[in-house]
């Protein structure tokens, strides 16, 4: 265990981008939050309703717009609790989005990077096998990584609606969206490690290709994993003009929302009435067995464990002396 915890210390001291990244990307969430400017769209008349307290400060307001705020100002908290539910939801896609970035050159450059400036041979010298050094960077990119995501975006979220409180509390605004809810602040996160986790599963094949590309790879590491794939989908078309290259490739890198049924309209108004759904009904929709219960999701897994088990063996056999 404590040889493991010095291989992930490792990897964020000589990687320092996987943490630098996302905490400048919720520095960036932070200023959005404290000097950005929330305007209605839905009624068609750019009224800002972050700065006025009752809709008698609004003259010039329309009918129509008028009594849409009207609803939306009397909706059940249960539904109010929505709005909250969906900005955490934001947040933490904003993160996921630069960490993801980040994870993709980390893993490409994990293992390259050690032969370039020939630390592998300080590495080599001490009693850990290679296999506990590829697997320490598998964990730092599938748990360690979505898991700070997920921590840092419960944080985030917290200072994200204290900012809130502070500049509408006593708007319009306020009252339609409560700063804070316990419940959806607690259901989005659930829903978010839920979502962590298959999307680590998921991206198995894709880390041990990486890494593979990474261990075995002289130069231009970069190119060696990205070139391969458009020149597949070329020779595919040119000679036998069928997609399924492109297809397999989309499949894999974003099939895991597809499986969760992630669509769009669960989280759109509904009822006849057009109002916003019931927190409940937003993550209920979310189809967790269709990702877990799903055969391409373990033989994926399959598949990314015998590319990484290549990466090992390579790690293993190269002399770069």
């Amino acid at each position: 265990m404590n040889t493991l915890l010095m291989l992930v210390r490792r990897e964020f001291w000589e990687h320092r981008s996987l943490w630098i990244a996302p905490l400048v990307m919720v520095g960036v969430i932070l200023v959005m939050s404290t000097w950005g400017t929330l305007v209605t769209t839905d009624i068609g008349h750019g009224m800002h309703i972050g700065s006025v307290s009752s809709l008698e400060e609004l003259p010039e307001l329309g009918e129509r717009g008028r009594s849409e705020l009207t609803r939306f100002m009397a909706m059940p908290q249960e539904r109010k609790d929505t709005f909250a539910a969906l900005s955490i939801l934001a947040v933490g896609s904003l993160i996921s989005l630069v960490a993801l970035i980040v994870v993709f050159f980390y893993l490409l450059d994990c293992l390259y990077s050690e032969r370039r400036d020939r630390s592998i041979l300080f590495w080599k010298s001490l009693p850990v096998s290679d296999a506990q050094v590829v697997l320490s960077k598998l964990l730092v990119a599938l748990a360690v990584v979505p898991l700070g995501v997920v921590a840092l975006t419960a944080v985030t979220q917290i200072f994200v609606s204290g900012i809130y409180w502070l500049r509408f509390h006593d708007t319009i605004l306020g009252q339609i969206a409560p700063a804070w809810s316990t419940a959806a602040w607690a259901h989005a996160l659930w829903a978010a490690l839920l979502v962590s986790i298959g999307g680590a599963l998921w991206y198995v094949p894709v880390a041990g290709y990486l890494l593979l590309i990474s261990v075995w790879a002289r130069r231009n590491a970069f190119l060696w994993s990205v070139l391969p794939w458009p020149a597949l989908m070329l020779v595919e078309k040119m000679f036998l003009d069928t997609t399924r290259v492109a297809e397999f490739l989309g499949q894999r890198l974003a099939g895991f929302a597809q499986k969760l049924d992630l669509a769009s309209d669960n989280f759109q108004d509904h009822g006849p009435d057009n109002e916003m759904p019931v927190m409940r009904e937003v993550f209920d929709a979310i189809s967790y067995s269709g990702l877990f219960g799903s055969a391409e999701l373990w033989v994926g897994v399959v598949a990314g464990s015998a590319l990484i088990y290549a990466a090992v063996r390579i790690r293993q056999l190269r002399d770069d002396s």
